[in-house]
């Protein structure tokens, strides 16, 4: 038996059977799991004979140009729709200034599984016990074409994989891999999957993270560290913010390290802090007190201030924490 409860499922696929024209937007800076749900969504959707639009922001990242309906994605909203589906955020900030403003819809569907969400949908699907946004729609998905083929299948697999940290997160569940072994049945192949997320990175990308790891500051216990990017390193390495995702977990591995963060500048003193945890500390929490939010062991937020003093006051907050759980 799936997370979604019999009466939300009935809901939300009676939303779906009655639209005719749907937009499926996915946040800013997309990674795996909002970009494969969101496509294999589409794709499903689309076999059903509806008119679908995929919708983000930004610019597709490298890494995830190989995802099968990946020409789908448009980063302009159309005039109207019957249904709007939020994948993998709740809040319409998160889709970013343009989708705030937006009115265009008659009813909004939100699929999710963060813990800090706060529903704005008419149809609200938020099971923070899903490992990612793309188990809850491979629930979808079977109830309306349980026989999907493998360009879903593909971006099924990209969205767990991704949001999972290849099975290595604590969010891995029997589920994962149960629904991971179905895709590889339908043809996914692991190997190639792995090979364009993690091994097709540009020589750009290797000349920014020798500059990012340059920056490494351990906190004053040692259980906390950071690193941080600029717009600089960015002009000087020929990258921009599609190039920083994954920079949390280098220093996240140094061993004796619970928690682990990166500041990338996104304005005049102002950072986005991607946090990470080892598990002792939730960092949803930790974001939450500036505003932010997340996963226990994966969240973020914006702080605006000098860098030296967010990192010295993240770090106190970090060791303060550490300290009251032991």
């Amino acid at each position: 038996m799936g997370l979604i409860e019999v009466e939300k499922s009935s809901l939300a696929l009676a939303a779906v059977q009655k639209a005719r024209t749907i937009v499926i937007a996915s946040h800013i800076d997309p990674d795996g799991d909002t970009l494969g749900s969101s496509l294999a969504w589409a794709l499903v959707l689309r076999k059903m004979g509806k008119q679908v639009t995929v919708y983000n922001q930004g610019t597709l990242p490298y890494s995830y140009e190989f995802l099968p309906g990946s020409e789908l994605l448009v980063d302009q909203l159309p005039l109207t729709c019957d249904l709007l589906c939020l994948l993998d955020f709740s809040e319409l900030e998160r889709g970013g200034k343009d989708l705030v403003v937006w009115r265009g819809y008659a009813k909004s569907l939100c699929i999710d599984h963060h813990l800090t969400a706060d529903p704005v949908a008419d149809i609200n699907l938020i099971y923070s016990q899903a490992c990612a946004t793309g188990e809850l729609i491979y629930e979808l998905a079977l109830s309306l074409d349980p026989d999907f083929k493998l360009d879903v299948a593909v971006n099924l697999y990209t969205a767990i994989l991704t949001d999972t940290g290849s099975f290595r997160y604590s969010n891995s569940t029997p589920s994962s891999f149960k629904i991971a072994g179905d895709l590889v049945r339908r043809g996914v192949e692991p190997w190639s999957v792995a090979q364009h997320v993690y091994e097709s990175q540009p020589l750009e990308r290797i000349k920014l993270v020798g500059r990012v790891l340059e920056t490494l500051q351990i906190s004053d216990s040692g259980k906390g560290a950071a690193v941080w990017v600029t717009q600089a390193m960015f002009d000087e390495t020929g990258t921009n913010s599609e190039y920083s995702d994954g920079l949390v977990n280098y220093p996240r591995s140094i061993a004796g390290v619970e928690v682990a963060f990166t500041a990338r500048e996104v304005g005049f003193q102002e950072y986005k802090i991607s946090f990470r945890s080892r598990g002792t500390v939730n960092v949803a929490a930790l974001a939450a007190e500036f505003g932010g939010g997340g996963h226990h062991n994966a969240a973020g937020c914006r702080l605006q201030g000098a860098l030296p003093d967010l990192i010295e006051q993240v770090f106190a907050i970090i060791d303060n924490s550490l300290s009251e759980s032991h």
